[in-house]
């Protein structure tokens, strides 16, 4: 009787001890999640309207995500796209599915780092046609990147039945150029954030494109090469070389592009300077005459971009001139955060005057964010939103 009830109380005290070891475990389990609704508003000419809705759903718990957005009009289904991410320390796993509105694209990928070197491998199942005959075609993406010292890093990619790889990494072309144009990209992104750009997938699961990147940052140079190659050989290359300084805050990068025949097609210099709260950025472009020009490479555009805070209100402005050295293009943005509110509004001229104008704001309390946005040019309203952002977590 006496070893029965110790038998008890032993089996007692394990299954006490088990339950404490998982509450404490569950405990350690973060858990996140949001949900996001917007409903658009945009006139159809000449007297009728279209309503869009967009659905955004979410959740994280122990290195596990899932995303889903859904879209639908007065039509009914548009789209849906699911993605899902598991990260196991060293190695990402992730599955993306569209549906737009019929299936368009299946995007598996696996990421795996170790010591400095990432070794990445995407396949694609991709519609190439699309409705109403959708024909489908697989791809593939294998990525080799490595940072080594002294600022030096390698990227190769290599596309089998896909082609534009350069959109792997963001579609940018010219990274240091791109790191300093921060103004301009600042403000094509301002009111419509641009997505994530995917590779084309072509008919054949055959080889179709490599791209390879070296890039080198130390002691202040700033120099990069990246090279395109296709099954007939040498595509393409652009060579980036610059240099920049602590104080002031001044850096510069001049950029040239080269067919596969050895021939300049492009020429850009970016000259970027930060003073205190003052930003200016010039961006100097050449572009490559069409034959039977007599000069190959001649001025094509400048841009002058500068930003400062007045208030505690930012400013932006960039300006840009044609070929013809005529005035192109003027934006202006007015940031501004109060909070909880936040401001944002952008205005576009073009050389016949006022072209477009795009307001935001919103508001934040308690995990919740109210939105509402508006555009409009000179034919009058085009885009008006409204919606919601709820996110929530327990850890």
């Amino acid at each position: 009787m006496r070893r029965m009830c110790a038998r008890l109380v032993f089996c007692l005290f394990v299954l006490l001890a088990s339950a404490g070891f998982g509450l404490s475990a569950a405990s350690d389990v973060g858990f996140s999640g949001s949900v996001g609704l917007d409903i658009s508003y945009m006139p159809v000419p000449p007297a009728s309207y279209n309503i869009g809705t967009d659905l955004a759903l979410g959740f994280s718990v122990s290195g596990f995500t899932f995303t889903s957005t859904t879209s639908f009009d007065r039509s009914g289904f548009l789209s849906e796209i699911v993605a899902l991410t598991l990260d196991l320390g060293a190695v990402q796993i992730g599955e993306e599915i569209r549906f737009e509105p019929l299936f368009s694209w299946n995007e598996l990928s696996v990421d795996v780092s170790i010591v400095g070197v990432h070794l990445g491998f995407d396949l694609i199942l991709a519609d190439i046609v699309g409705p109403p005959t959708p024909t489908y075609s697989m791809g593939a993406v294998l990525e080799l990147s490595s940072t080594i010292v002294c600022g030096l890093t390698i990227t190769s990619l290599t596309g089998f039945g896909a082609e534009d790889l350069v959109n792997v990494l963001g579609g940018i072309e010219s990274p240091f150029s791109y790191r300093l144009l921060y103004l301009s990209n600042h403000l094509a992104q301002l009111c419509t954030p641009s997505s994530a750009p995917d590779v084309t997938i072509v008919p054949g699961f055959y080889f179709e494109e490599e791209l390879f990147r070296l890039e080198v940052e130390t002691m202040g140079m700033m120099a990069s090469n990246t090279t395109w190659f296709d099954i007939t050989g040498l595509t393409r290359l652009l060579f980036e070389l610059g240099y920049q300084f602590d104080e002031p805050a001044m850096a510069f990068v001049a950029s040239m592009s080269l067919d596969g025949s050895f021939s300049i097609t492009a020429i850009d210099f970016v000259f970027d300077l930060q003073i205190d709260v003052v930003r200016f950025t010039s961006h100097t472009s050449f572009a490559e005459m069409p034959p039977p020009a007599i000069i190959p490479i001649v001025f094509d555009s400048q841009q002058f971009a500068i930003s400062f805070e007045l208030c505690n209100v930012l400013i932006t402005t960039a300006t840009t001139f044609d070929y013809s050295f005529f005035f192109a293009q003027q934006l202006i943005a007015i940031e501004a955060t109060i909070d909880p509110v936040t401001f944002r509004s952008l205005t576009v001229f073009d050389a016949s005057g006022f072209a477009s104008q795009c307001i935001y704001a919103d508001v934040q309390f308690c995990g919740v964010v109210l939105f509402t946005k508006a555009e409009f040019d000179y034919l009058g309203i085009q885009l008006v939103t409204v919606g919601f952002d709820l996110a929530f977590g327990m850890y």
